[in-house]
């Protein structure tokens, strides 16, 4: 009985998230456009963020921006050196593609290549952006 028990007890002290590195909630600092231009196509460099949050928990990411009171929930992808994330569940809602990209999201569906990760910082990498975020 008593072996039992502390079988029970050793396995329920198992992570509850899969990657105990990524997720929690990220502050984003930084969206940086790699190629010097905006997904309109003008002009810019990198914009320093503040009140934008990406949350991460097992297989779903939440963006929320507490500028503008907008939150949206996705699908995220670990692909262990890189994350898809997808907002295309969203459907029609109101400005949603014009929130994604205000944090740094060109599409509904982006890939990232983790660039950095660790107890303090996490930047990803994708086609037209660089995120840097702070660990909160």
């Amino acid at each position: 009985m008593l072996m039992g028990v502390s079988v029970m007890l050793l396995l329920s002290c198992e992570n509850v998230f899969h990657n105990d590195k990524l997720d929690y909630m990220w502050r984003l600092d930084c969206v940086e456009f790699i190629d010097g231009k905006d997904f309109d196509g003008n002009d810019a460099g990198s914009e320093t963020k503040s009140g934008c949050w990406f949350s991460f928990a097992r297989d779903l990411v939440e963006l929320d921006n507490r500028n503008s009171y907008f939150q949206a929930i996705g699908v995220l992808t670990d692909h262990g050196d890189a994350l898809t994330l997808d907002f295309s569940m969203c459907g029609n809602m109101e400005n949603l593609d014009g929130e994604l990209k205000r944090m740094g999201l060109g599409s509904r569906v982006e890939r990232f290549q983790i660039s950095t990760l660790d107890s303090k910082s996490l930047v990803l990498t994708g086609s037209k952006t660089r995120l840097s975020f702070t660990r909160w």
